[in-house]
């Protein structure tokens, strides 16, 4: 089970993601040419060098539900509509994190803890949000100011720990208690609206639509095992796709009397206020037959439908934060089909007479067949070994004894991440290092088979001596892992975000005796030329004296887990013997009682902004301050891709 069974809470507000993003580009990383200028807003610290990565929900409610077959709207259906949805009361609020500035298609939410709390504050029901990162982004948003973040995409984990109050007044909650498994609740929110423009009300702020539903052992936490139905979107037109609709997941009931979609990131939106682009009537329907191939059309004859769409309607997306369940007790056609024929989402075409042929927005998967690595992006030190999840289906039902090939893939990583003629002010004189190198410092096989549940596990193993440092002023490598069944037919829609990221610690030699100049100040410098809001307000991570003054706290936000929302540092990108050294010399002490401070190194070489020096490399046009960010990183991808193509054709 999950969020798309029932009973199920639905909610709406606003998130706040004050991301810092002087780390958007990975040439901020070199010390060595860093300079003050760029933690500047109007500089090249982009349109927030000022952010502490806080990522937590606000003013937001409870606005319907679901349960036993019926919609709930208002109080009167259930105590629950209206109550507020909130974070913790007492701990930090949750941290948004990219795994790397070289990959930012990924960023995770960890330590957010999310409850929704009765009349008078308190906690009816309480959980930790799993760390899991976005999946599905798009350009949802294709008008309005560029200002505004247009990409759109949701996240799906699930709240562990769960705790329930013994006064809970609401049926749905008191139920949602008795079937739900594992101390868990399966969660999914879309996030849209963002405001990037500091002169903006909601600058930093942006408006999420979610759900909360019941977990089931053994099931998936970041993805429902459903049906799949994926858009089509060539890179030519990413991330657009053609028909303007966007991948969407469904399940159907076991008893095949109700299928249940969300189509909560499917439809474009006119602006940030979520107001749904007009594409005209929207049914989601089977085909009569199975084809081995996308179709663009179907005559009514060869589909029976299910049910429309209520898209348009003004509280439609409110209430039910676009989860739709359609009753099928009525429609045995469509009951029967869909044990062997894929979903498609159609609307009328233009001018034709009934009986109309329809243009097929989206299907489902070519011949029903789907893989999905559950988590999807890992952090590895040396010689540490993970596992990965996969999760294989047919018409939603797990598929078998089938193979799963493995092989390397760059995804969307790689390039600078930032903008190298943002006038007026450019960025540094340092290489854009390569990703996916020695290949050697991460392990696994080339293939895994699923068992009779359709899952699958790959173990990812670091080697002992890691990655050696191949980027230079960044440490670890990054590697990306494509994968896809052996029997996937020819013609197959492929999610193009549907690939494993992997952070490889640097091994590092963790010293009896580390030193501040030596061993320490070069980690905390970089550090604090990426989070001038720390030096600001907390510690300023670049001074001796400064630092031997937070001592006791530094050692112990260094100390806690990664799913600590006050785990340092917020980047979550040290490797475990980086950490292991500066703990140790936090402390150890010299003569003076202080940690050891060691010999300066050689005076360093005052360093004036340089001139720009890589857009050979990513072959990007300039772009506004606030465009910076995912939005770049994704011309980016493009525009290597595009040259790999024309190397690859003989273009050159």
């Amino acid at each position: 089970m999950s969020y798309l069974d029932s009973p199920r809470v639905h909610f709406r507000g606003w998130f706040q993601a004050d991301v810092s993003t002087i780390n958007n580009d990975v040439r901020f990383f070199q010390n060595d040419s860093f300079v003050p200028e760029y933690q500047q807003l109007d500089s090249n610290g982009s349109w927030n060098p000022r952010g502490t990565a806080v990522f937590r929900i606000l003013d937001c409610s409870v606005t319907g539900g679901f349960l036993n077959g019926r919609a709930l709207t208002s109080p009167e259906d259930d105590a629950v509509i209206g109550l507020t949805v909130q974070n913790a009361v007492d701990r930090a609020p949750g941290k948004l994190v990219d795994l790397d500035p070289q990959q930012q298609m990924v960023s995770m939410i960890f330590g957010m803890h999310v409850r929704i709390a009765g009349p008078h504050a308190e906690a009816l029901v309480a959980g930790n949000y799993y760390p899991a990162p976005f999946i599905n982004l798009w350009k949802r948003q294709q008008t309005g100011p560029r200002t505004d973040q247009q990409l759109c995409a949701y996240y799906q984990s699930v709240l562990d720990g769960v705790v329930w109050s013994e006064n809970i007044e609401s049926n749905l909650l008191n139920t949602l208690k008795e079937v739900t498994q594992d101390g868990m609740l399966s969660i999914n929110f879309n996030v849209y609206g963002f405001g990037r423009d500091p002169s903006q009300p909601r600058y930093t702020m942006g408006h999420i639509v979610g759900t909360i539903g019941p977990y089931f052992s053994g099931e998936p936490k970041q993805f429902v095992r459903g049906r799949q139905m994926i858009t089509f979107a060539p890179l030519a037109n990413w991330p657009v796709p053609p028909t303007n609709v966007n991948s969407l997941q469904a399940r159907l009931a076991a008893d095949g009397n109700s299928l249940t979609a969300d189509f909560g990131n499917t439809f474009p939106i006119v602006d940030s206020s979520g107001a749904p682009t007009n594409l005209g009537p929207v049914q989601l329907g089977v085909l009569r037959t199975n084809p081995q191939e996308r179709i663009t059309t179907v005559d009514s004859s060869g589909l029976v439908l299910i049910g429309e769409v209520p898209y348009l309607s003004e509280t439609w997306y409110t209430q039910t934060a676009g989860v739709q369940t359609f009753d099928l007790t009525g429609n045995a056609e469509a009951q029967q089909l869909l044990i062997g024929n894929p979903l498609v989402l159609v609307t009328p075409t233009p001018g034709s007479p009934p009986p109309s042929t329809y243009n097929v927005l989206m299907q489902e998967s070519i011949d029903g067949v789907y893989v999905r690595a559950d988590s999807f992006v890992y952090r590895l030190n040396p010689g540490e070994t993970q596992q990965v999840e996969f999760y294989a289906t047919r018409f939603g039902k797990p598929l078998a004894s089938s193979v799963i090939n493995l092989s390397a893939t760059e995804g969307f990583m790689g390039g600078s991440g930032g903008g190298d003629t943002i006038s007026p002010n450019p960025r540094p004189a340092a290489a854009i290092p390569g990703i996916g190198t020695p290949a050697d410092a991460l392990e696994y096989k080339n293939s895994v088979s699923t068992d009779v549940n359709g899952r699958a596990v790959l173990d990812l193993s670091a080697s002992d001596d890691g990655p050696g440092n191949p980027r230079g002023y960044i440490a670890g490598q990054l590697y990306g892992i494509g994968y896809q069944l052996a029997q996937q037919p020819a013609g197959y829609i492929v999610n193009i975000m549907n690939y494993i990221s992997v952070l490889v610690f640097d091994k590092k030699v963790v010293p009896d005796k580390p030193t501040w100049y030596q061993d320490v100040q070069p980690l905390f410098t970089q550090y604090g030329n990426l989070y001038p809001i720390m030096s600001q307000y907390v510690v300023d991570l670049n001074n001796y004296d400064s630092v031997v003054q937070r001592l006791t706290i530094l050692h112990f936000a260094f100390s806690l887990p990664i799913r600590d929302p006050n785990h340092m540092p917020v980047t979550r990108d040290l490797g475990a013997d980086d950490r292991d050294t500066i703990l140790r010399w936090l402390s150890s002490s010299g003569p003076d009682g202080k940690p050891l401070l060691g010999s300066p190194p050689i005076e360093p070489v005052l360093l004036k902004a340089p001139g720009p020096v890589g857009e050979e490399a990513t072959g990007v046009e300039p772009e506004p301050l606030q465009s910076a960010g995912k939005t770049l990183f994704i011309r980016q991808f493009k525009a290597r891709q595009r040259a790999k193509l024309e190397r690859e054709s003989g273009g050159e």
